[in-house]
């Protein structure tokens, strides 16, 4: 059947040059060149989005001194759940502190959700992937947190928003999504599934390497979480694969899930939009359970896209997630050799 489905692609786009070995790609000079080259680019993009937003986070609440002995610097943001402060460990360097909301501090099914993040992230050390360190509830305030890394950058969602009218590059857009890969596959080695990608949860750092963040969704292989039975649905509706909405979908959560969603990021970053938006609420579950049943190929625009981009994006996308283009290798090189043959045009 895959034989079949990219001999259609083929077709569609015309035929693809020869892939090379990965080994023989990931050390050609015009790779290199490419990732180097990209690299700078978004360096600079977070030198210049940090400069003119000054100081990370706002004012922390000035009765909150502490979480679990760490002193509190800013607040960093929130979410739908919780908070994220920027503290100092006893080193006296920046760490990351989570924490739920007080409503969702002793809810069971939240506390669940919290530990399960910190479970994903606790064994792993990848260099696309942010690190934790520790895990406790703070007794003063009556709450659970986590202690992560500091990744002193900007989202690449923040680094799209800043410059909506332009487009990243066949190179630029491979090499985002070659670092978000390649943590995607250290997950599975370790039997996690992310279930929620998205340009909010990458981040750029000061040097423009993409860090993969926020495991709130994460799935781990063999568990049976009350969340999974009761059939939450776990993802933004923008990013999820349209298998996500049919019964039954959240027994089998596999790298299918995160690869689409991986597709449908490398599209925006193309394309400087989404192939759907959704939104939230109520009214986007809705549009996403149509979504979810329609036959219709989910990127139909593919129009100003190189044709190694397309045949990939088409590949990852793929309705049918037995279709889908799951073998890691082949995507490593086909986004190595979309930046080696963009490079070498732009030469």
């Amino acid at each position: 059947m895959l034989t079949d489905f990219f001999a259609g692609l083929r077709r569609r786009f015309g035929p693809l040059p020869p892939l090379e070995p990965l080994d023989a790609l990931t050390e050609d000079p015009l790779v290199i060149e490419g990732l180097q080259r990209a690299y700078r680019h978004f360096a600079e993009g977070v030198r210049e989005l940090r400069a003119k937003k000054g100081e990370v986070g706002v004012a922390a609440n000035p009765h909150l001194k502490a979480i679990g002995g760490f002193p509190v610097l800013r607040e960093l943001g929130r979410g739908g759940m919780g908070a994220v402060y920027l503290a100092e460990n006893p080193q006296q360097q920046k760490v990351v502190i989570k924490v739920p909301f007080s409503e969702f501090g002793t809810a069971p099914q939240y506390v669940e959700l919290f530990f399960r993040e910190f479970q994903a992230l606790a064994t792993v050390r990848h260099e696309n992937i942010v690190r934790v360190f520790r895990y406790g509830r703070d007794e003063t305030h009556g709450v659970f947190y986590y202690v992560a890394e500091f990744v002193d950058g900007v989202t690449v969602k923040d680094f799209v928003d800043a410059w909506p009218d332009r487009r990243f590059t066949a190179a630029e857009a491979a090499t985002v999504s070659l670092g978000v890969l390649r943590a995607i596959r250290f997950l599975r080695s370790r039997n996690v599934t992310h279930r929620d990608l998205k340009p909010g949860n990458i981040m750029f750092d000061q040097d423009g390497w993409v860090k993969l963040i926020d495991f709130g969704s994460a799935k781990i292989a063999g568990e049976h979480s009350e969340l999974t039975n009761a059939g939450v649905m776990m993802g933004t509706f923008d990013y999820l694969a349209p298998e996500a909405g049919r019964k039954g979908a959240e027994k089998t959560v596999g790298a299918e899930r995160d690869l689409y969603a991986l597709g449908i990021i490398h599209y925006r970053l193309l394309k400087g939009r989404l192939p759907t938006e959704f939104g939230s609420g109520q009214e986007a579950a809705v549009a996403f359970a149509r979504f979810s049943d329609a036959r219709g190929r989910p990127l139909k625009d593919l129009g100003g896209v190189d044709r190694l981009s397309k045949h990939l994006l088409t590949a990852l996308t793929e309705r049918d997630p037995s279709k889908r283009l799951v073998d890691f290798d082949e995507i490593e090189a086909r986004l190595a050799q979309i930046i080696k043959v963009d490079t070498a045009q732009r030469r």
